[in-house]
């Protein structure tokens, strides 16, 4: 009597409802379980000892009392690149392999960020809304528009997409200056850029700086008070990496009192957006100080179609090869 080959189970909790671009790369032999949850709570223990491996998008915690339960589990794997919302060293002990998708949206994310920033520097919002609400077929008046080649373009966070937008700075002529302390020696020289080993130098040096870190306890409120009074006045930021990166209340102060000109974001400190912060009930109201100064999207530098399918196909890759005892290409512990 030929036994039927043993079935994998794997559990994505949430956004995934069809899960059709991973039940390819899983095939037959797996299960794929996507409750749809609102709080992981809502999964049954029973299903979180049951399972092989995890798809982690980044809405929810996995914490320490939560991976307890995985008696099963050989790995999760982040549909994504940050991993902050997994607990790492809980993982480690229970013998959990952690990965993700470093690579999936590398040039989609330098894009965005080139989009935040042309949109801003190049007055694209300022005339939108000139033209909708004045009918002012004019280019002149109030704008105090600056052309950006020859400005110096400071980066935080020099791995796969900081240097993509380095790559595209350099195409507008701009100078690029990166910090980075975890990038071997000698990468500017390869690319023709230039280093700082310090970060209020980068901030006294950059007309417009543009954010490409990880989340970790070193970055967590790295752009404060201390780093915006190094900012030069005028100059610009935009943040495309992580939210809490940035401290809205000193990004705040530094917009009210004219030290930063502009700014763009794609993440914040808290997703979605708490209207009822000071910053943003002024961006709602419209009020004179901050008129088109600010430009918001929805965590969404990552998106479109083709780059969606690359990561969930990649993540569910990364996944078959954990469960399979294959090496994992990303493996973050």
């Amino acid at each position: 009597r030929i036994q039927s080959m043993k079935k994998y189970k794997v559990l994505i909790p949430d956004r995934s409802i069809d899960a059709d671009v991973e039940k390819k790369v899983f095939g037959g032999r797996y299960e794929i379980l996507t409750p749809n949850v609102k709080q992981l709570s809502e999964i049954e223990d029973r299903v979180w000892s049951s399972v092989d491996g995890i798809l982690a998008w980044h809405d929810f915690e996995y914490k320490s009392h939560l991976l307890s339960k995985l008696s099963k589990c050989k790995g999760i794997v982040r549909i994504g690149t940050g991993y902050d919302n997994i607990n790492l060293e809980a993982a480690l002990k229970l013998g959990i392999i952690i990965s993700n998708v470093p690579d999936y949206g590398t040039n989609d994310v330098a894009d965005h960020t080139w989009g935040l920033i042309l949109s801003m520097e190049r007055g694209i919002v300022k005339y939108n809304r000139s033209l909708l609400q004045k009918g002012e077929w004019t280019w002149e008046k109030g704008f105090n528009l600056e052309r950006i080649q020859n400005k110096c373009l400071g980066i935080i966070g020099f791995g796969r997409i900081g240097v993509a937008v380095a790559r595209r700075a350099k195409a507008f002529d701009m100078e690029v200056l990166f910090y980075d302390p975890y990038v071997p020696i000698g990468i500017e020289k390869s690319l023709g850029v230039y280093r700082t080993h310090n970060l209020p130098d980068l901030a006294k040096n950059s007309d417009i700086i543009t954010i490409h870190a990880p989340l970790t306890k070193e970055t967590i409120g790295l752009i404060n008070d201390s780093f915006f009074k190094n900012m030069k006045f005028g100059s610009s930021i935009f943040n495309t990496a992580r939210g809490e990166i940035i401290e809205l209340d000193a990004l705040h102060i530094a917009l009210k009192e004219n030290k930063v000109k502009f700014a763009g974001l794609d993440v914040i400190e808290e997703e979605p957006i708490n209207y009822n912060h000071p910053l943003f009930e002024a961006w709602v109201k419209d009020e004179a100080w901050i008129k088109d100064r600010l430009v918001i999207t929805p965590h969404t530098a990552f998106y479109n179609e083709q780059s969606y399918n690359e990561m969930k196909q990649k993540a569910a890759e990364e996944l078959k090869r954990i469960i399979e005892h294959e090496s994992p290409l990303n493996k973050v512990i």
